[in-house]
């Protein structure tokens, strides 16, 4: 009896998870460069597999044990494209990702809303640092242009090319923050890129998609609640009753 109530419990806590993680993806739905989050369950059995092979634990018939909060899962299909018309908010079409310069280091992101600060450098809004191939990119020009290959002209001379980079390993990027990425694998150039001028690319949250998980998960912690109430109920009457006959 106590098992089931675990069981439940489990499956409430694994729900108060995902409510989380949709609730977040939304409050980030015109987070530029944002990509979603999804959490996956893993069965607790899993969790238990390998204490109960050594013996530390011997398992007491076939009800489930419910699941766990196994890890986030980040969805890095692209968003839609905003156009904006500011010569310094670019996107990427296709693969690939900006390489940006802050002060723990490198990481990657797909967010293009950048600016220029008072040297003249091309900037994150938190003023990191946007990387050419040649390092930190300057701009010091009354006309900045990009070409579709990320390449740069200042006042129509080429000066630089923008370092569009792939992750050697894309689906073990660890997502910091909103849209920031750390490659654990490292990365490589991308021979050729694809970058629009003018035009950001937007979150890829769908919020009906985003909504209708949100009405399915509380429907399924309602599910658990009402398992757990019927276990105390009869829990309630084995403690009351079965003395008596």
């Amino acid at each position: 009896m106590l098992r089931g109530l675990y069981t439940a419990a489990a499956g409430m806590n694994l729900q108060l998870s995902r409510q989380d993680a949709i609730a977040n993806n939304l409050a980030n739905i015109n987070t530029v460069g944002y990509k979603k989050d999804e959490l996956i369950g893993a069965a607790f059995q899993e969790v238990l597999f390998l204490a109960m092979k050594q013996g530390e634990v011997t398992p007491i018939g076939t009800l489930s044990l419910g699941v766990e909060s196994e890890q986030n899962y980040t969805q890095l299909t692209p968003g839609n494209l905003l156009t904006t018309e500011n010569p310094l908010d670019l996107a990427i079409i296709g693969d690939g990702y900006f390489l940006i310069e802050g002060p723990t280091g490198q990481y990657l992101t797909r967010n293009g809303h950048f600016s220029r600060n008072a040297e003249g450098y091309l900037v994150t809004t938190e003023g990191d640092y946007v990387l050419g191939e040649n390092g930190p990119l300057r701009l010091v020009g009354d006309k900045i242009e990009f070409g579709d290959d990320g390449s740069i002209y200042l006042d129509g001379q080429f000066r630089e090319r923008l370092l569009i980079v792939s992750p050697v390993a894309e689906n073990l990027l660890v997502k910091q923050g909103d849209t920031r990425f750390l490659a654990p694998e490292g990365w490589t150039r991308l021979a050729a890129p694809h970058v629009n001028q003018g035009v950001l690319e937007n979150s890829n949250v769908n919020p009906i998609e985003e909504m209708t998980k949100m009405i399915a998960v509380t429907r399924a912690y309602e599910s658990n609640q009402k398992v757990i109430a019927v276990m105390d109920e009869v829990m309630n009457r084995i403690a009351n009753d079965l003395g008596r006959v």
